[in-house]
């Protein structure tokens, strides 16, 4: 009995390798089938995208708007206008799709230069080069450059001072005229312990307002000239966009009247010593 059994279940045994190795056939011609159609697609595929780009080449821009202009979303149907504003947002996209089909696809402008320029709006005001003065009344290289050294050592000294040293510092009160009075007033010559007792917002908002002050003046006074003079010497670097501004028109209102002399005065000499300050020192100097 038990002889039998085993028979009965090797039997079974071959009956399932048999249909196994029967299913494994099966499959196995399956997958060349595949495989050998999916070569045969795949070369239609093939053939089939050299034809169309090979129908590609040349042909119209039409296309290309139309991959660009592809709608994200599509909306079937013709828009109502008739029902007043849109009610949803379909009927809102289809009539943007009614609007955009309306439009041609190139628009070419044809411009009138001469119209475009009598109705062209000015952006930029139109500022007058800075004035050129006669050869005689402009320094000279080796001036500019010993005053600049002079200039550049001032406001290092400057920059290192500290209040405990202002009573010794000699050399900055000859620059300053500093008077023997600590009033801090705006009048009279400046006071070299009331420019350093200004922060860098103060400095340079008081030497735009200056500078501002004196555009509206025909000549250079002394005062003005040392009060300019003093705040270039403790304004902070790298200036702000407005300072710098302002320096320009230094240079420019400092150019023009100087051209407007004839002799070599002391005005003149102020001028120049403004001038090279502004236009050199701070860069705002066209050459």
């Amino acid at each position: 009995e038990v002889c039998y059994q085993d028979k009965e279940h090797n039997l079974q045994e071959n009956s399932v390798g048999k249909n196994r190795l029967q299913n494994l056939g099966s499959f196995r011609e399956v997958n060349q089938i595949n495989s050998a159609c999916t070569r045969h697609a795949n070369d239609e595929s093939a053939a089939g995208l050299e034809n169309e780009c090979d129908e590609n080449v040349g042909s119209t821009s039409e296309d290309e708007f139309d991959n660009i202009q592809k709608p994200a979303f599509l909306v079937e149907g013709d828009p109502d206008f008739d029902s007043g504003p849109p009610q949803d947002g379909l009927e809102y996209l289809r009539r943007v799709r009614w609007e955009a089909a309306q439009i041609p696809k190139v628009k070419v402008a044809k411009l009138i230069k001469i119209n475009l320029k009598s109705e062209q709006t000015v952006y930029m005001p139109m500022i007058a080069d800075i004035v050129k003065c006669p050869e005689h009344l402009m320094p000279s290289k080796h001036w500019e450059d010993d005053f600049l050294a002079d200039f550049s050592e001032l406001r290092l000294a400057l920059t290192q001072l500290d209040s405990s040293s202002l009573q010794k510092s000699n050399h900055l009160k000859r620059h300053f005229h500093v008077k023997e009075d600590n009033s801090g007033c705006f009048s009279g010559d400046p006071m070299l312990s009331t420019v350093l007792r200004m922060d860098a917002v103060s400095r340079a908002s008081m030497l735009r307002s200056g500078i501002r002050s004196f555009e509206s003046m025909n000549t250079l006074p002394r005062n003005e000239c040392a009060w300019l003079y003093a705040l270039c010497a403790v304004v902070d670097t790298p200036l702000d966009a407005d300072t710098g501004a302002s320096l320009r028109c230094l240079l420019r209102k400092c150019a023009q009247i100087r051209s407007e002399k004839s002799d070599c005065d002391d005005e003149v000499v102020m001028l120049n010593i403004l001038v090279t300050i502004s236009g050199r020192y701070f860069g705002q100097s066209d050459n």
